[in-house]
């Protein structure tokens, strides 16, 4: 009995250090994974700071029109938008696209601003594009839908600021 009795103590102290070496096992991992995490958080930091960023949502849509041209052969919009710059400094290049989609989800168009132009903060520019519709194409379909049943979206690829800063967008 007594031999039973000292078996079963060896095996539980045995057992009880097994279980300390894991704890301490486990917790040197803890910290390995923490100091891999710090090192990921102080990575995605210096990716912002390298100015890639998920939106740029102050530089904003703020209206747009259109004119159809019909020339024969040739068919095409020419487009004015208004951008407005919230960003607290000057931008001098803008690279971004307008989708117009109907109310059916259906892309009609997708035009393409690429321009240097130079828009202050607070303020609100005008710019011109001109887009040719190829032969079939759903563009077409944009001069018969009326603007209320459109949705426009703007998205951001690319801004340079005057000061040599530059953003990329996603």
């Amino acid at each position: 009995m007594k031999r039973i009795l000292l078996i079963g103590l060896s095996t539980i102290s045995l057992f009880a250090l097994s279980l300390e070496d894991r704890v301490k096992l486990l917790e040197e991992k803890v910290a390995k994974l923490e100091k891999k995490l710090s090192i990921v958080d102080k990575s995605q930091k210096e990716i912002r700071e390298n100015s890639v960023i998920l939106r740029c949502n102050k530089l904003k849509l703020v209206d747009y029109s259109y004119k159809y041209n019909n020339a024969g052969f040739i068919s095409s919009y020419d487009f004015k938008y208004k951008i407005k710059n919230e960003y607290k400094q000057p931008i001098k290049y803008v690279y971004a696209s307008i989708a117009f989609i109907d109310n059916e989800d259906t892309n009609l168009l997708e035009d393409y601003i690429k321009k240097d132009i130079i828009i202050k903060p607070n303020e609100t520019k005008i710019i011109k594009t001109n887009y040719l519709i190829d032969n079939g194409s759903l563009a077409e379909y944009l001069k018969d839908t009326p603007k209320k049943d459109l949705k426009v979206e703007f998205k951001i690829f690319k801004i340079e600021f005057q000061n040599g800063k530059t953003i990329k967008c996603n």
